[in-house]
């Protein structure tokens, strides 16, 4: 399983960095628009959102709205907010668990508007970044996958306590702060090759933009096993061999993208 998965992600990474430093604008958001309708129909499947129909118009209005938002400055703030608001309410819904389960899966009503938060700011969010600066979308992957590198074997490690057994059995407390740690390590790299004559202020914020995207992070990917806890199923789907479907690759970026371009509007 390991080395299916590492063969995986060696064939996706390149893939994904090459798409975003080569794309337009317009590709990138048709590229992003595939991946949002594959992973948005894998959503369905685990909220039993089974209707053709519903999938549709589900997967319909995340588009129409991320490409809405992505176009209006103006109303860009308050989605930010609003997604910010939103996952603090799923972190209450991980750490209740299995007392959340009602509230997460209430009905196709809350299954939807869960769905809009979980996908809209982060396509909107990720729009925005490559169109204005695509090494910050590279510089947003590379943290989440040193957070997910650096938690998988520090995990492996040192991994006693369990950071959130009743939702994922195997993520640790040593795994969370492995991931912190690499996360650290990347920004520090970042702010050495990137940013031009680079001061203690420099190093400072960017260390606290890689504590805040390492932590949000690990929040998407609860939050997926959350729902994958409550529908049953192991995996989002099975479109990619040793990582289960697409909705599984890019949990950690639904919460992490629209807090990183918060973090980068409201601090930087």
């Amino acid at each position: 399983m390991l080395i299916k998965r590492a063969l995986t992600a060696l064939v996706l990474a390149p893939i994904a960095i090459a798409g975003i430093l080569l794309l337009n604008e317009t590709w990138f958001s048709a590229a992003l628009g595939l991946i949002l309708i594959i992973a948005s129909w894998e959503y369905c499947r685990l909220v039993s959102i089974t209707s053709p129909t519903n999938k549709a118009f589900f997967t319909i209005a995340i588009l129409a709205l991320a490409f809405v938002f992505s176009k209006n400055t103006t109303l860009l703030a308050p989605l930010l907010f609003l997604a910010l608001t939103w996952w603090f309410v799923a972190l209450y819904w991980v750490i209740k668990y299995p007392d959340s389960h009602a509230s997460v899966s209430k009905n196709i009503y809350t299954s939807v508007i869960n769905g809009l938060f979980l996908f809209v700011p982060m396509a909107a969010a990720l729009i925005i970044l490559q169109s204005q600066n695509s090494s910050l979308v590279l510089f947003l992957l590379a943290l989440i996958w040193a957070a997910d590198i650096g938690a998988y074997f520090s995990g492996r490690q040192f991994g006693n306590k369990k950071l959130c057994p009743e939702v994922s059995p195997n993520k640790t407390l040593a795994g969370l702060y492995g991931g912190v740690i690499l996360a650290q390590a990347v920004a520090l790299c970042y702010v050495f090759i990137v940013v031009q004559a680079p001061n203690l202020k420099d190093f400072l914020v960017f260390s606290i933009l890689a504590l805040v995207v390492s932590l949000v992070s690990v929040l998407g990917d609860l939050f997926e096993s959350l729902l994958k806890r409550i529908s049953g199923y192991k995996d989002s789907g099975d479109i990619l061999p040793g990582h289960g479907g697409l909705l599984d690759r890019i949990d950690s970026l639904t919460s992490s993208a629209p807090i990183f371009l918060l973090f980068l509007v409201f601090v930087l």
